[in-house]
C-alpha cells in the first residue's frame, strides 16, 4: 500500500473513533445537562405555583384561581401544568412551548429523562376543586442538545475533509519526488549513470536528492576508472601473450632444434658404429632439455599469476571455457561461478579442479555440453560440480593421475571428492566440497610454512 493512501485511510479511520469518543462525552454532558435543567424546572415550577395562591384569602373563585395557576404554565419549555379533578381525571393542562429545532424521536428517546412530576400544596380552601401537578418535559432541552450535536459534526466533518485534502495535497508534492526518486534509482541500477534528480522540496528531499547525486556522480567516476583498468589489462595481457611468443620462439625454438640435431646426430654415429661420440651428444640433448624446463616453470608462474590473481577465479574459469570453445566449436558450456574471491589459495584449487575435469571430460568422453557450479553455501563450504554428458568413465580399475591430483588438493583443504557416472543421464560428474574456514587455516599454515622455508 502507498503512503498516501496509507495516511488517507488512517485519517478515515480515526474520523468514527473520533465521532464515538465525542459521542460518549455528548451523552454524558446532555444527560447531566438535560438533568440539571428539570430540576431547576420544576423547582422554579413549584415556586410560582405557592406564589400564585398566598392571596388565597382574597379569593372569591377559587376554581378561577386554579385556572389562571394553570394558564401561567402556558407555553413554559420544561414544565406542564394539570389540574386534577377529585375524581382523578385532568381537568385543565397546559402546553409546552414548541422547539424552534425539534429533535428526531430516536434522539429524544435516547436522552429523555423519567419526568418528574410534583403536586403542588395547595391551601384548603383548594382541596374542593382538586389538586396541580407539574410534571417536566424535556423535549425542548433535547431539542438543544441536538442542535448542538449537528453543529459540532458539521465542524468536524469540515475538518476532516480540510484534513484529508490537506494530506492528499501534502502527500503529492512530497511523493512525486519520492517517485521520481525510485524511478532514477532504477535507471541507474541498469547501468545509466548519467540520471540526476532535481534537488527541490523540503530539506529532507532536497539532502537526500543531493546524496543521490552525488552518489550517481562517484559511481559514474568508478565506473569510468574501471573501464580504463579493464583496457590496461587487456593490454597488459596482449603483451604478456607476445612475451610468451616471443620466448616461445627465442628460447624454447633454438633449444628443441638443437636437441633435433643432436638426436638425428645420435642416430646417424648409432648406425656408423663409432659409439663413443654418443654420450657427448646425448649431455648436450640433456642440457637443452633442462633449460627448456627452467624457461617452462618460468612461463607458468607467469600465466599462474596473470590467471588467478590479476582477474579472480570467475574471469580465469571465463578464459579457460573461451580457451576449449576457441578449440572445440560444438561444445556447449554452461557457467554459474560467483564474482567473489575466497582467497588466492583457494582459488587456485577450485581453479584446478575445474580445469582437470573439462580436460578429463574433453579427452576421454567426448561430450557436447559441460556444465560448471560453485556455489558459497551460508555454512560456509563451498560446492563445486563439474558434469559432462559424454560417454561417462570406463572401469579400469584405477584412478588416472589427473583425479589423483584433485583427491589430493580437496583433501590438503579437508574437504571431499566424488568422481562419478551420472545418475540422471550420460556423463561424468565431479563433485567436490570444500570447508571455507579449514581451506583459510590451511592455506595460512601452508603460507607460514613456506615462509619459514624461504
Amino acid at each position: 500500500m502507498s503512503l498516501r493512501k496509507r495516511l488517507i485511510y488512517s485519517i478515515c479511520a480515526t474520523l468514527p473513533m473520533s465521532l464515538v469518543a465525542g459521542g460518549v462525552f455528548t451523552y454524558w454532558h446532555a444527560t447531566a445537562k438535560i438533568e440539571t435543567e428539570m430540576n431547576a424546572a420544576i423547582a422554579v415550577g413549584s415556586r410560582i405555583a405557592r406564589n400564585a395562591v398566598d392571596d388565597w384569602e382574597e379569593a372569591t373563585d377559587p376554581a378561577r384561581r386554579l385556572a389562571l395557576l394553570i394558564a401561567d404554565f402556558e407555553g413554559d419549555r420544561h414544565l406542564r401544568a394539570k389540574l386534577i379533578g377529585l375524581d382523578g381525571k385532568i381537568q385543565i393542562e397546559s402546553s409546552v412551548a414548541p422547539s424552534d429545532n425539534p429533535a428526531p424521536a430516536w434522539f429524544v428517546h435516547l436522552l429523555e429523562p423519567p419526568p418528574k412530576i410534583l403536586t403542588v400544596e395547595l391551601p384548603e380552601i383548594f382541596d374542593a376543586y382538586g389538586t396541580v401537578q407539574l410534571q417536566t418535559d424535556p423535549r425542548n432541552e433535547v431539542g438543544e442538545v441536538w442542535s448542538d450535536v449537528t453543529l459540532t459534526l458539521a465542524v468536524l466533518g469540515i475538518f476532516c475533509a480540510l484534513a484529508l485534502a490537506f494530506v492528499y495535497r501534502t502527500m503529492a508534492t512530497v511523493i512525486q519526488p519520492i517517485q521520481t526518486l525510485t524511478a532514477a534509482i532504477a535507471r541507474v541500477g541498469d547501468g545509466d549513470y548519467r540520471e540526476r534528480v532535481p534537488e527541490s522540496g523540503p530539506s529532507e528531499l532536497v539532502r537526500l536528492s543531493h546524496g543521490f547525486n552525488q552518489m550517481v556522480e562517484r559511481l559514474a567516476q568508478s565506473e569510468a576508472h574501471n573501464k580504463r583498468l579493464r583496457e590496461q589489462l587487456a593490454t597488459v595481457q596482449d603483451e604478456e601473450r607476445a612475451d610468451l611468443a616471443r620466448d616461445l620462439h627465442d628460447e624454447i625454438g633454438p633449444l628443441l632444434f638443437a636437441a633435433d640435431v643432436d638426436a638425428v646426430a645420435i642416430e646417424q654415429l648409432a648406425k656408423s658404429g663409432d659409439y663413443g661420440e654418443i654420450p657427448t651428444r646425448v649431455g648436450t640433448i640433456r642440457e637443452a632439455i633442462g633449460r627448456m624446463q627452467r624457461h617452462v616453470r618460468d612461463i607458468l608462474s607467469r600465466l599462474r599469476s596473470a590467471m588467478l590473481l590479476d582477474v579472480g577465479l570467475a574471469h580465469a574459469i571465463d578464459n579457460l571455457v573461451a580457451f576449449w570453445r576457441a578449440h572445440r566449436s560444438d561444445l556447449e558450456f554452461h557457467v554459474n561461478v560467483p564474482e567473489e574471491s575466497f582467497g588466492e589459495f583457494i582459488d587456485g584449487a577450485i581453479y584446478r579442479i575445474v580445469q582437470e575435469s573439462i580436460s578429463n571430460s574433453v579427452r576421454h568422453g567426448r561430450p557436447t555440453l559441460i556444465s560448471i557450479d560453485i556455489e558459497a553455501k551460508p555454512d560456509f563450504t563451498i560446492d563445486i560440480r563439474v558434469a559432462d554428458n559424454g560417454s561417462g568413465l570406463k572401469d579400469t580399475g584405477r584412478a588416472g593421475y589427473g583425479i589423483v591430483g584433485m583427491q589430493e588438493r580437496v583433501a590438503a583443504l579437508g574437504g571431499r571428492l566424488e568422481v562419478a557416472n551420472r545418475h540422471d543421464g550420460p556423463g561424468v560428474a565431479v563433485s567436490a566440497h570444500l570447508p571455507i574456514r579449514d581451506a583459510v587455516a590451511t592455506a595460512h599454515a601452508y603460507s607460514t610454512h613456506e615462509a619459514t622455508l624461504q
